[in-house]
């Protein structure tokens, strides 16, 4: 259609599909490139299944409590709260009822009352409801944090329902893109988009690449303040001698969680380990009557979260580098490129939110500095 305005999205994950939602929504013309061969299979392949604005703060074993990490994270936890309404509301309409009926809440354990305590403080002071609970039967008879505002559900069954309803929609998906090849066009701030020889008709490119973004961004002058960070996920069937908690359940020591799904239960997390041996020898201390009752792994996954140095995601234009002014326009200047990266482990959290904020940007609905790109 003449005058219909386009956008090619690099990364099918839960951002790009995301994005693609609401620009599709918005009447954008959107094509979906990514080199994998089907769409989230990246970082949220096979993770916790955790929806929590309650762990807005860094996960990072360095965390500092500056005046700009502090911003950051107030940052993330105001998205995530916009985001919970409309990833429910998706769900809704993506017919993901039992997803969306999903009980509410989740856990997270502590070494003693007195570290939940603390921690319970902390979260007061940024509005964060967190009771302090012990349960027997949900906490595995440990001290914890109890969160009624986070939900879960399954991030890839999410994002595989997600792309399907988008196909539907008239957008364009396109797997095992493994050439794309950008440079700066010869119209100011804009990007030129080819695959196997094929150029595409792009009026914006957006950038949705986690943890591969600062090569995806590199022919074109820019970077990408992004650290990959390792976690690991094991699968088990559902023993059928124990009940274990409907919603999941998070460890404060190793950064890991539990989670039930509706033929398994998953252990995943962890900060940056070789192995997933640290996350199996942690929980065999948490539950080992469960694990032996569950017997060998189903699965064993890993995946890399792409965490951003300023502790929050970059979502927003990109600016045209220095060293191609003469040709993409003005240096410094905003482009149509932009970005959606850096989302940590916050990623199924913010996902509706991070994509309905860059498409609003990117039309003009609205302008928000509080991400913006750092390269």
């Amino acid at each position: 259609m003449p005058g219909t305005r386009t956008a090619v999205i690099i990364g099918a994950g839960l951002i790009g599909l995301s994005t693609a939602d609401s620009l599709s929504r918005r009447g954008v013309e959107v094509t979906v490139l990514d080199a994998r061969p089907g769409p989230v299979r990246g970082t949220s392949f096979s993770n916790s299944g955790m929806i929590h604005p309650s762990q807005a703060r860094s996960w990072s074993p360095s965390r500092s409590s500056t005046r700009a990490q502090c911003d950051a994270e107030s940052a993330v936890r105001e998205l995530a709260t916009e985001s919970m309404p409309l990833l429910l509301s998706r769900m809704e309409e993506l017919g993901l009822d039992e997803m969306r009926a999903r009980p509410r809440g989740c856990y997270q354990i502590f070494p003693d009352l007195d570290a939940a305590r603390a921690v319970q403080t902390q979260l007061a002071s940024d509005g964060i409801t967190a009771n302090v609970v012990i349960d027997p039967g949900r906490t595995f008879s440990r001290p914890a944090l109890f969160f009624p505002d986070d939900r879960s559900g399954d991030a890839r069954a999410y994002g595989c329902a997600l792309e399907a309803e988008l196909a539907r929609r008239g957008v364009t998906f396109i797997y095992g893109a493994d050439d794309v090849r950008m440079r700066w066009d010869s119209e100011a701030g804009r990007v030129a988009v080819s695959l196997a020889g094929h150029r595409f008709r792009a009026d914006d490119v957006v950038i949705c690449t986690g943890e591969r973004s600062a090569e995806t961004l590199a022919p074109l002058g820019l970077g990408a303040r992004i650290s990959p960070v390792r976690g690991w996920a094991v699968d088990f069937d559902l023993p059928e001698t124990h009940d274990l908690p409907p919603v999941p359940v998070m460890d404060s020591v190793s950064r890991s969680a539990l989670t039930v799904f509706a033929d398994r239960f998953r252990l995943s997390g962890t900060w940056d380990e070789d192995s997933a041996r640290p996350l199996l020898e942690r929980w065999a201390e948490l539950i080992p009557d469960v694990l032996s009752a569950a017997g060998q792994a189903r699965a064993v996954w890993s995946g890399l979260r792409p965490v951003s140095d300023a502790g929050r995601p970059y979502i927003g234009a990109a600016p045209i580098p220095a060293d191609r002014g003469d040709t993409a326009g003005e240096p410094g200047t905003p482009s149509r490129l932009w970005v959606n990266i850096g989302h940590g482990h916050m990623g199924w959290t913010l996902c509706a939110g991070a994509g309905e904020l860059l498409a609003a940007m990117m039309v003009g609905e609205r302008e928000d500095g509080r991400f913006a790109y750092g390269g």
